[in-house]
């Protein structure tokens, strides 16, 4: 299987927290985080892609998905602090060479929370480059 994920994570987490040092940033998803603002970056979904199978069934390419989730609870501007670090991390995920295929924002908990939800899709090579479909 081809994977990113480890890479893919690192690049988010170094320039998140170049800006914002406090960020507490995971690789799985927690619907009721204790620190913030918090970042979560996963990889949902890891699929061989067909079109490049060789004639030995050996994998050469892989559609990969990865979810951003971003929260903020700020008494006073969560929601421009989520926006900016969503920013940074879809900078990032852009600049490597994914297609960002979602973004949802979304008030939690009576309005006490912002948080931004997004979905980036690319294809990554065994040798580790990224296309857009």
């Amino acid at each position: 299987m081809i994977s990113i994920e480890n890479q893919v994570f690192q690049a988010v987490y170094d320039a998140v927290i170049a800006l914002f040092p406090a960020a507490r940033i995971e690789s799985t998803l927690n619907l009721d985080p204790a620190e913030f603002p918090c970042v979560f970056i996963e990889e949902v979904d890891n699929s061989t892609y067909i079109q490049t199978i060789d004639s030995g069934s050996y994998e050469n390419h892989a559609s990969v998905t990865f979810e951003l989730n971003v929260y903020s609870n700020k008494k006073s501007g969560r929601k421009a602090e989520a926006k900016d670090i969503f920013g940074i991390a879809d900078e990032v995920l852009i600049g490597w060479g994914f297609s960002r295929m979602s973004r949802t924002p979304a008030q939690m908990d009576d309005g006490t929370k912002y948080r931004i939800i997004a979905r980036y899709q690319g294809v990554v090579s065994k040798d580790g480059i990224i296309y857009r479909r």
